[in-house]
């Protein structure tokens, strides 16, 4: 499964280079155009200035990693290179696998960049202390913040999955049809309906343990914050291991190329 990953870094290594290049090229401009406003206007926004760069990056970010996880797998089952991939002595759940770890070490690879890029414009700018209050969580809230990044992580897992299922269904069903995206936009969707339902129906049989859990203003902030994350946790990660395994026997059996 290592060498698949590796693969995957080798295969993409032109596009981090120009995405790096880009990062880089977009921070010096930015950095340009803010010693570019007045100085008065500068020293009296400068958060809020800091601010809208890093939204703007972040949603700059965030699309690029999720149009990147499409195509990840989107061209190994609609174009000719995929086919080859298929061929080769791995097992469907094998490849997935592969693809998975690729995204993960992916993200993390973005979320450093931009944690990265986050401190040195905030020493730039001159907002160092805005770093220590994130030194000074207690071990309660340190633990719920490990637990949203847990959540993001599962997510991330899931979305994926979400996606690659969708394009693994279409392979199996409506190989032929050549309304691909259509039909596997609309399966991505009845994926996700299907998703909520199950979601409606395990949040009504755990009602009276929220109302429980809800029920004072001090113990949602933490206990109540920290059970309703467990849950999320478990929920996404059963879903992400139901869909790995759906896609994984498609790629398997069902999979028409």
């Amino acid at each position: 499964m290592l060498k698949l990953v590796k693969f995957e870094f080798l295969r993409k290594r032109m596009s981090f280079m120009l995405a790096a290049a880009l990062i880089v090229l977009g921070q010096i401009y930015a950095l340009y155009k803010y010693f570019s406003i007045n100085e008065v206007i500068r020293d009296n926004f400068t958060e809020e200035i800091l601010g809208i760069f890093l939204g703007a990056l972040a949603v700059g970010l965030i699309l690029l990693y999720l149009i990147d996880l499409i195509f990840l797998f989107r061209n190994d089952l609609f174009k000719q290179e995929g086919y080859m991939l298929f061929m080769t002595p791995n097992s469907g759940y094998k490849l997935l696998g592969g693809k998975l770890i690729f995204a993960l070490l992916e993200g993390v690879a973005i979320a450093g960049i931009y944690l990265s890029i986050a401190f040195i414009n905030l020493k730039i700018m001159g907002l160092e202390s805005l770093n220590l209050s994130l030194l000074n969580l207690s071990t309660s809230e340190i633990i719920i913040v490990t637990k949203l990044l847990m959540l993001m992580v599962f997510m991330i897992i899931e979305f994926a999955l979400t996606i690659y299922l969708s394009f693994a269904l279409f392979k199996s069903l409506f190989s032929n049809n050549r309304f691909k995206g259509l039909i596997t936009f609309g399966i991505f969707i009845l994926i996700n309906i299907l998703k909520g339902k199950v979601a409606d129906l395990a949040s009504t049989v755990l009602n009276n343990t929220f109302e429980t859990i809800h029920l004072s203003a001090e113990r949602f902030t933490l206990l109540g914050m920290g059970t309703t994350l467990n849950i999320a946790i478990a929920a996404t990660l059963i879903s992400s291991v139901l869909m790995y395994l759906g896609t994984g026997y498609l790629l398997e059996k069902r999979i028409n190329l």
